[in-house]
């Protein structure tokens, strides 16, 4: 199978690059060129900017892909490059998405965002922003001469996340730094990166279409997260009864925020429960700040 990945350089990105690899998929990268990787001669290279449209279409050329993994669309513009770069020429679409398309609430289904009947908001903040693109990106991809397949992330953690969140979250606990979430009774979901790029391969390989959840099974109560905290680091939280800008957690949400994952599960996609990965990777980040201290 020919594969493009647009994105495709870090984090769970990566980790599927080097599953499509070792499947002896033929891939091919297209990224700026700014972040290394460890692909060496296994992968086709092409180096564009995906937010310049005539780059992005230059670099795609007249090449043909039987499916196409797009990690960093995140808006409609985006969306509609994509779609004039490779109409004709693409076999099947993944776009990464997100958990984010929905509105604050618990046990979520695919049904809760419907691209097709998308009516665009105003955003108010970065997070709003965010949110508002990725609908935008697949209300737009539903116009696409091509099948697509959207899969929604919650917060993708692993012991390779650039962002750092879980990790310094646990940093502020064992140092006594201040933290704050507005509802630390809210449940939230997870899955790990190796499950996300998993994921990714399982809606490539089946050739899936339309929207799919994908998280953890079971979800956690943003307190449970802070006591595994507590655990590893042998310290008490830092817990603000008030908003703190410098102190609100990454994880910060006021109210439930997880969704259902029994589409993918019934189709044959299950992630790991958050007790076989989430406590370990917790203990690792815990010994990572005590030995960095």
């Amino acid at each position: 199978m020919k594969i493009l990945v647009i994105g495709g350089t870090r984090y769970f990105g990566k980790r599927f690059v080097h599953r499509m690899i070792e499947a002896g998929h033929h891939v091919t990268v297209l990224s700026r060129g700014t972040t290394q990787d460890d692909f060496g001669a296994r992968v086709e290279r092409i180096h564009a900017d995906r937010r310049d449209a005539a780059a992005f279409k230059k670099g795609v050329g007249n090449l043909r892909f039987d499916a196409v993994v797009d990690q960093v669309c995140m808006n409609a513009d985006e969306a509609r490059a994509a779609i004039e770069a490779l109409a004709g020429r693409a076999s099947h679409y993944v776009m990464t998405s997100t958990l984010s398309v929905y509105d604050f609430h618990g046990n979520l289904n695919e049904a809760d965002f419907d691209g097709g009947n998308y009516q665009p908001q105003t955003p108010t903040n970065p997070m709003e922003s965010y949110k508002e693109g990725k609908r935008a990106a697949e209300a737009a991809f539903l116009q696409a001469p091509f099948p697509c397949a959207f899969p929604r992330f919650p917060v993708v953690l692993g012991e390779d996340d650039y962002t750092l969140r879980l990790f310094d979250q646990v940093k502020k606990i064992y140092l006594g730094k201040p933290l704050y979430f507005p509802n630390i009774e809210a449940q939230f979901c997870f899955i790990n990166s190796a499950d996300a790029a998993r994921a990714l391969a399982w809606l490539v390989e089946n050739k899936k279409e339309g929207p799919y959840n994908f998280s953890s099974p079971e979800t956690l109560k943003l307190k449970e997260l802070v006591a595994l905290i507590e655990q590893a680091t042998g310290q008490k939280a830092h817990l603000l009864d008030h908003p703190s800008e410098e102190a609100w957690s990454p994880f910060g949400v006021p109210s439930d925020w997880s969704m259902n994952v029994e589409k993918a599960r019934r189709e044959g996609f299950v992630a790991q429960s958050l007790t076989e990965w989430l406590p370990a990777l917790i203990q690792k980040f815990a010994r990572d700040v005590h030995v960095a201290r």
